[in-house]
């Protein structure tokens, strides 16, 4: 099997946030647009907050989004891992990853009326809270069934990470935050790595496509480096 790791591309045009702030919690998770943040280190990336003072109570959603292009990858993906650099964090709440339609569905800019492109569709059974979210490292998602089948069909992995409290619009009572650092070059930006079948042998024989050539002498083309030297 090969591995090939995808990095999501500049900012709000392979990841970013959008957060949305509201005196009414409904009117907050159901906003059809909000505001799209350019910082590539966001402490409040993944918020559901209910901040209480003399005006009343302010409630802060954000959401952060991700595109993975898959066009490099040709043959069958049979497992993913989301990575994920952190940030700060604060108090309850829980993040996933779920299964996202933003960027167009392919790779264009974030949109401020992306922020409602976040399912509820998990991608991922691995989840966040402030005792387990890593602040100085790369932290994993595995990407599901549903996730893996996706990447397959689409070719490409487009998925929002949001705050349980959002997902099960439930109103939290205090401010619950998970920070995002995304990184602007290394090996430390947001990625997915990629288990995919082998490519194996590249090139036509006697005029047979390499795609339509399934083995040579009951060999599989995954195992075929060279023929005749080439």
């Amino acid at each position: 099997m090969a591995t090939t790791t995808v990095y999501a591309t500049t900012n709000t045009t392979g990841r970013g946030t959008i957060k949305v702030s509201n005196t009414d919690w409904d009117d907050a998770i159901n906003a059809t647009s909000g505001t799209v943040e350019t910082v590539s280190s966001n402490q409040f990336a993944v918020r559901a907050g209910a901040l209480t003072g003399r005006g009343g109570t302010q409630y802060r959603v954000a959401r952060t989004f991700a595109f993975f292009s898959l066009s490099s990858i040709t043959t069958t993906i049979t497992a993913a891992t989301v990575k994920v650099h952190g940030a700060g964090t604060n108090s309850g709440g829980t993040m996933g990853m779920y299964a996202s339609t933003a960027f167009g569905n392919n790779g264009s800019t974030l949109a401020s009326t992306d922020f409602n492109n976040g399912t509820s569709t998990l991608y991922s059974a691995t989840t966040y809270n402030e005792l387990n979210w890593d602040t100085g490292d790369l932290n994993d998602f595995t990407v599901n069934a549903t996730g893996i089948s996706a990447m397959n069909t689409n070719g490409y992995l487009n998925v929002a990470f949001r705050n349980t409290f959002d997902v099960d619009e439930e109103p939290p009572e205090d401010d619950s935050y998970l920070g995002i650092n995304f990184f602007t070059s290394g090996t430390d930006r947001i990625q997915v790595v990629v288990t995919h079948a082998d490519p194996g042998y590249g090139n036509s024989v006697n005029q047979i496509s390499s795609t339509n050539i399934g083995g040579v002498n009951q060999i599989t083309t995954a195992n075929i480096e060279k023929i005749n030297q080439i």
